[in-house]
């Protein structure tokens, strides 16, 4: 018998994240510290005990404070400026996993 577990990415800290895993699908679990509403979606950071990070959702964003695990694709966005790379990770929401009830 062949088990699916072993084919799902794994939780990982915000600290994992790094050039590698561009592309990837990872799963992340933290509390909404920031909200930026845009047009057609919006975005949030989540931080854990090891760092932060930017999600962008075209669904409903969660709540300020609000504790959450999501599925998300791991991308970067290069920034150049000064000669400097500024760029960041950042992360494109596929499914917020843990929403209380009613909050979706």
């Amino acid at each position: 018998m062949i088990s699916l577990v072993g084919c799902r990415a794994s939780l990982i800290a915000i600290e994992g994240i790094s050039a590698q895993k561009i592309g990837k699908t990872v799963y992340l679990k933290g509390k909404v510290v920031n909200l930026a509403p845009f047009l057609d979606y919006a975005a949030y950071q989540i931080e854990d005990a090891t760092g932060k990070i930017w999600v962008v959702t075209t669904q409903k964003p969660p709540e300020f404070g609000q504790p959450i695990d999501i599925k998300g694709k791991i991308q970067y966005q290069s920034l150049m400026f000064a000669k400097q790379e500024l760029g960041d990770f950042y992360v494109i929401e596929l499914e917020q996993l843990s929403l209380p009830t009613g909050k979706k």
